[in-house]
């Protein structure tokens, strides 16, 4: 399935350079700008939250079975919050 971006206040000189460089590369400016961000997405590493997901998932196998007790709050004396 397809997915339709609109880009708004792209400046001028950015629509030139990526005309240009669509043109250096027998592309259209759509087809250009499709290519840049397909390999914008595949050089950045994945977001650290699927780290996060690992780690969560990982606790959760090491915690089975295991008894939590959570304490409770008491709204009255919130505790100290430090910047």
């Amino acid at each position: 399935m397809a997915t339709v971006i609109t880009v708004r206040n792209l400046d001028e000189e950015t629509q030139r350079v990526l005309k240009h460089r669509a043109v250096e590369n027998r592309r259209s400016f759509e087809a250009e700008i499709r290519s840049i961000l397909n390999a914008a997405a595949r050089e950045q590493p994945p977001a650290q939250s699927s780290a996060l997901f690992a780690a969560i998932a990982e606790f959760r196998e090491a915690a089975q079975g295991a008894d939590f007790v959570i304490p409770e709050r008491n709204l009255e004396k919130p505790r100290q919050v430090f910047a």
